[in-house]
């Protein structure tokens, strides 16, 4: 059985991808290839939640378990099988991939296909850039050059080359 998942976000909105990812694929599965797909670093945290008619989050399958919690405490996304979870047409999941920032996409069963089992997921169609994983990921350009005129003031501070050559002398090659 292959499921034909459709994941959109609420921050860009001409992104969307879809994913067909055999029932018996892991959460974690699922995880990789949106991942992969969207470009994002794989040392964040992220999480799934399933969700209701109005996008409202359930059940929660983290990446790792949680041994201090005693509900749910050993469910993760290694070992939630898709088919666990996902039982008709229309079922939705919200995809946490920024936990600190709570960015989120929003995945959407679109058909169940009686069709041969896939090894992994396999993105079928992707539109849009997808949306940014953290502010943290990416150089702040203004910032950056900012930084790059206060290091090149502290370096003229001593002095330029020449003026340095003219009281010390030329430096031959060392070596």
């Amino acid at each position: 059985m292959v499921f034909k998942l459709k994941i959109i976000s609420d921050r860009v909105e001409n992104f969307a991808l879809h994913i067909d990812a055999d029932a018996k694929n892991t959460f974690f599965e699922l995880h990789e290839a949106i991942q992969d797909e969207c470009k994002y670093d794989p040392s964040e945290l992220a999480t799934f939640f399933l969700a209701d008619e109005e996008w409202d989050k359930g059940i929660e399958i983290p990446m790792f378990g949680n041994k201090s919690l005693k509900i749910n405490s050993l469910v993760n996304m290694k070992n939630a099988i898709l088919n666990d979870y996902l039982k008709e047409k229309e079922d939705k999941l919200i995809y946490v991939f920024d936990v600190i920032n709570q960015k989120s996409l929003y995945i959407e069963l679109n058909e169940i296909v009686m069709e041969n089992k896939l090894n992994t997921p396999v993105v079928t169609f992707n539109r849009g850039l997808a949306p940014l994983q953290s502010s943290t990921n990416h150089y702040d350009t203004d910032l950056l050059a900012s930084e790059d005129s206060e290091l090149q003031n502290a370096f003229t501070d001593f002095g330029e080359l020449e003026d340095l050559n003219m009281i010390y002398g030329e430096m031959g090659e060392v070596l």
